[in-house]
C-alpha cells in the first residue's frame, strides 16, 4: 500500500514547535550538497565499503591459493621480408609496393605462426597427446572421434595456451606459451621457432623448385633460338658467297669488322660512362657510384664518429675551449677531404664520359670513310650484321639464364637469412599467473568502487528512522531529544587507545568489551552523556509548554524493544531526582510488564491485580526512591484494554494526577494494539519512541496517524539507542566527553 503522509488533525492544545521549522529548512540547504551527502554515507556506511573491499581482497587471496600457477615461455623472432627483395633497385616499382606491405607481411608471418598445422606439428613433436593438460580431454569424454580429439587439442593449444604478438614498429614478432607444467612452457615456444624455421626453408625450396623450372624451360627455348640464328647467318653466308670475297676484300671486311667492333665497343663504354655520369647528375653524392667508394665510406665514418665525438664535448665544454676547437677542426679537415674526394670521383666519371664520347666519335668517323668502300657489300652485310647481332644476343641471353641457373641451385642449398631467433625461451623465473601485486591492487581498487555501490544502495533501500532529519522530514513531529547508545559511550570515552583498536579485533578484543548499558543509567551514573542527553529531553519536555508543562505523559513506540520503557523509567528519575517533583511511574503495559525489572521490584501486586479488585491502592504502588514511585502491571491481563477503559483506571488516574506532580505512562506499543491509543487523549502529551536504524519510517507514520486519530497531543518524537560512531551527525558529543572528561571526582557533586 502507498505511505500515507496525508496527517489527521492533531490536537487544538498540540504545542507549536518552531524548531520543526528550523530543522525542515536546515534539511532542505543539506540537500544542496551532494558531496558533503555522498562522504556522510561514506561514513554511515563504511563498515559495509570496508567489508565488501576485504571481502573481495579475502576472496582474491583465496583464489590466489588455491590457483595452480600458470608460467608463460618467451620466444623473440626476428622476421623480415626476402632478401631477394631487397636486391632490387631502388626505383623499382615492385620493391616500393613491397615496402609498403611491411604490415601485411608481419600480419602473415603471425597467421602461419598461429596456424593449425603448425600446432599439430608441435603437438606431435613434444607428443602432448599424453601430457595431462591435453590428455584430459579425452578423459572427459571417451567416446570422442580421433578427428573431434585432434581439433579439440588444436584449439586449446591455439585459444588459450598460444599467443603471438608482433612487436609495433618493428621485424620483431613475440610468441607466448602459457601452461601449468614450467617445463613445458619453456619447450613450445623454442619447437614453434624451430618449425617455423624449418617451414620457411621449405616454402623457400618449394619457390626454388618452381624457379629452377621455369628457367630450365627457358633455356631450352633459347637453345632453339640460337641454332636457329646460326644456322641463318651460314645459310646468309653461303648465299651472298661471302667466302669468296676472303681473298680479294680481306683486308676492307677485316677493317670494317674491327672497326664496327670498335664502334661497338665504343658505343657500349659511352652509354655506360653516360649512365654513370647521370646517376651522378640526379643524386650526386647519393650515388651508388660514390657510396661504394671504400675512401668514402671510410671518410663519412670518420666523419660521423669526430661529429659524435665534437657533440660529446660541446656538452662538456665551452665553445672556445682548445680541446674543442681542435676537435671541430679535425671535423671540418674530414669534410673537406670527404667533398674533395667526392668531387674527384665526380670529375672522374665526367672525365670517363667526355673521353668515352671522344672515342665513339673517332671510331664512327672512320666507320663512315670505309663506308665507300662497302657500297658493294653493304645490302648483304646489313643484313649480315642483323642476324650475326641476333645470334650474340640471343647467345648472350642464353649465358645469362645459365648463369641464373647455377646461382638458383646454389641459393636453394642456403638456410634463409629473413627468420633470426632472437631470444631463447628459458625456464620462467616465477609464475606468469596469478601476479599477487596485480590481482591485489585490482581487487582493493573493485572492492572499494563495489563497496561504495552497496554503500549507497544499503542507504537507499535502508527505510528506518537514523536520525531527528528524519523524524521531523517524514513524520512531521518535532524532535524532543536523542538518547545514545551506552555501548558507544562506555566504549569511546573510557577506553584507552589500545583497547579501541583492539576492541575490533575477534578474541582479542574481549578482554576490552564494553559494558552492558544499565537500566536505570540515570541513577547508576549521573554525569554521563546518556543522563545529560534525558536531562536535555526533560528541558524539551518542560518547555514544551512553559506556562503549563505537562503532568501526565504517555511514553510510547510504534514497535517492541524500541526502549520505550527504559525511556520512561530515567525519564521518572530525571524529574524526580533534579527536579524536586513528586512523580509516579505506571506500567500500563500489562501485556508485558517490564518496568518493575527495571526498578528491581517485584511484578505482583499490580496494576491488573488493583483493575480488578484483588488489590488496593497501597498495595501497588511502591516507593523507589525520594519522590519517585512505581506502580507495576502485575500479572499479565487477558483484556488489557477493557481494563484501561474501566471506571477504576480512570479513577486511579485522577487520584495519581491529585497525589503526584508528574504521571509516567508506560504503554504497549502503538501497531498492534489498541491500549496506548486509549491513553494517548488521557494524558497532557505523548512521546514516541523512535529506535535508531531499527524503528521504519512507515511504522513511524502509522504510530503518528493513529495518535492524531485519537486527537492526541503528541509533543514529538525520541531517537533512542543512537550510534555516535557510525560517522553522522553527532560529532559534537566530543566536546562531552572531553568536558566530563576533565571533570574527574567534581563530576558527582
Amino acid at each position: 500500500m502507498p505511505e500515507n503522509n496525508h496527517l489527521p488533525v492533531p490536537a487544538q492544545n498540540a504545542p507549536v514547535a518552531s524548531r520543526e521549522i528550523i530543522d525542515l529548512v536546515d534539511l532542505e540547504a543539506d540537500k544542496k550538497h551532494p558531496v558533503r551527502n555522498f562522504f556522510r554515507v561514506l561514513r554511515t556506511r563504511k563498515w559495509w565499503v570496508l567489508g565488501v573491499m576485504f571481502g573481495l581482497v579475502a576472496i582474491t587471496i583465496l583464489v590466489m591459493l588455491i590457483m595452480t600457477p600458470i608460467y608463460r615461455g618467451r620466444v623473440l623472432l626476428q622476421i623480415t621480408e626476402d632478401n631477394s627483395v631487397q636486391r632490387l633497385g631502388e626505383n623499382d616499382p615492385v620493391s616500393s609496393l613491397l615496402n609498403k606491405g611491411v604490415d601485411r607481411f608481419l600480419a602473415t608471418q603471425v597467421g602461419i605462426l598461429t596456424s593449425r598445422s603448425l600446432a599439430w606439428q608441435v603437438i606431435e613433436i613434444l607428443n602432448l597427446h599424453e601430457h595431462p593438460e591435453f590428455k584430459e580431454l579425452k578423459a572427459k569424454d571417451p567416446t570422442i572421434s580421433p578427428h573431434k580429439l585432434k581439433n579439440d587439442m588444436i584449439d586449446l593449444f591455439l585459444g588459450k595456451k598460444l599467443s603471438v604478438y608482433p612487436v609495433k614498429d618493428s621485424y620483431l614478432v613475440e610468441v607466448y606459451f602459457k601452461s601449468s607444467d614450467i617445463e613445458l612452457s619453456r619447450q613450445v615456444p623454442n619447437v614453434i621457432a624451430k618449425e617455423y624455421l624449418r617451414l620457411a626453408i621449405n616454402r623457400r625450396d618449394e619457390s626454388y623448385v618452381l624457379a629452377r623450372e621455369w628457367l630450365d624451360a627457358q633455356i631450352r627455348n633459347i637453345s632453339r633460338k640460337v641454332q636457329i640464328s646460326q644456322k641463318k647467318l651460314h645459310d646468309f653466308g653461303q648465299k651472298a658467297d661471302f667466302f669468296g670475297l676472303e681473298d680479294k676484300d680481306n683486308v676492307i671486311i677485316q677493317k670494317y669488322i674491327e672497326l664496327g667492333n670498335l664502334l661497338t665497343k665504343a658505343q657500349s663504354e659511352r652509354m655506360g660512362k653516360e649512365a654513370q655520369y647521370k646517376q651522378i647528375l640526379e643524386k650526386g653524392a647519393d650515388a651508388p657510384l660514390i657510396t661504394n667508394n671504400q675512401l668514402i665510406v671510410a671518410l663519412r665514418q670518420d666523419m660521423v664518429n669526430q661529429e659524435a665525438k665534437v657533440a660529446s664535448l660541446s656538452k662538456i665544454f665551452l665553445a672556445g675551449h682548445p680541446d674543442l676547437q681542435a676537435e671541430r677542426a679535425k671535423l671540418q679537415e674530414i669534410r673537406g677531404r670527404l667533398q674533395g674526394e667526392v668531387n674527384r670521383l665526380k670529375e672522374s666519371v665526367k672525365a670517363d664520359y667526355e673521353a668515352a664520347k671522344r672515342a665513339e666519335r673517332l671510331v664512327t668517323d672512320a666507320f663512315d670513310k670505309h663506308k665507300e668502300q662497302m657500297v658493294t657489300l653493304q645490302t648483304n652485310l646489313v643484313d649480315f650484321q642483323i642476324l650475326k647481332r641476333d645470334l650474340q644476343a640471343t647467345e648472350k641471353l642464353f649465358q645469362a639464364l645459365l648463369t641464373r641457373l647455377g646461382e638458383t641451385a646454389v641459393a636453394s642449398t642456403m638456410v634463409p637469412s629473413n627468420v633470426a631467433v632472437v631470444d631463447q625461451s628459458d625456464l620462467p623465473s616465477e609464475p606468469y599467473l596469478p601476479r599477487p601485486a596485480l590481482f591485489l591492487a585490482l581487487a582493493g581498487v573493485l572492492g572499494l568502487g563495489l563497496g561504495i555501490g552497496v554503500a549507497f544502495l544499503v542507504e537507499s533501500l535502508d527505510n528506518s528512522i537514523k536520525n531527528e532529519g528524519d523524524i521531523v522530514r517524514h513524520c512531521h513531529l518535532a524532535h524532543l531529544g536523542h538518547v545514545p547508545r551506552y555501548e558507544d559511550l562506555q566504549k569511546t570515552a573510557t577506553l584507552s587507545w589500545k583497547a579501541r583498536l583492539f576492541s575490533w579485533v575477534p578474541f582479542l578484543g574481549r578482554r576490552w568489551k564494553a559494558k552492558k548499558a544499565p537500566d536505570l543509567v540515570y541513577l547508576s551514573e549521573p554525569s554521563s552523556l546518556m543522563s545529560e542527553s534525558f536531562r536535555q529531553l526533560r528541558s524539551s519536555i518542560m518547555l514544551s509548554r512553559p506556562e503549563h508543562p505537562p503532568r501526565s505523559l504517555l511514553i510510547t513506540s510504534p514497535n517492541p524493544y524500541e526502549g520505550k520503557s527504559t525511556v520512561a523509567s530515567n525519564m521518572a528519575y530525571s524529574l524526580a531526582l533534579e527536579g524536586h517533583r513528586r512523580v509516579v511511574v505506571v506500567d500500563c503495559d500489562m501485556r508485558n510488564p517490564t518496568v518493575h525489572r527495571l526498578f528491581d521490584q517485584p511484578s505482583r501486586p499490580g496494576l491488573t491485580n488493583y483493575l480488578t479488585g484483588n488489590a488496593a491502592k497501597e498495595e501497588i504502588m511502591r516507593s523507589s526512591s525520594p519522590g519517585l514511585t512505581l506502580i507495576p502491571g502485575g500479572p499479565v491481563a487477558p483484556n488489557p484494554a477493557e481494563l484501561i477503559l474501566s471506571k477504576a483506571f480512570q479513577d486511579l488516574f485522577a487520584e495519581l494526577l491529585q497525589d503526584f506532580d508528574h504521571v509516567i505512562i508506560d504503554s504497549p506499543p502503538l501497531l498492534g494494539f489498541a491500549d496506548g491509543r486509549i491513553l494517548a487523549p488521557m494524558v497532557d502529551g505523548v512521546l514516541l519512541v523512535f529506535k535508531q536504524g531499527a524503528t521504519s519510517r512507515e511504522a513511524a507514520r502509522r504510530a503518528r496517524n493513529l495518535l492524531f486519530q485519537v486527537h492526541a497531543n503528541v509533543l514529538g518524537g525520541i531517537l533512542n539507542q543512537v550510534n555516535l560512531n557510525d560517522g553522522g551527525d553527532y560529532h559534537y558529543y566530543r566536546y562531552y566527553r572531553r568536558y566530563y572528561g576533565n571533570r574527574g571526582d567534581d563530576a558527582q557533586v
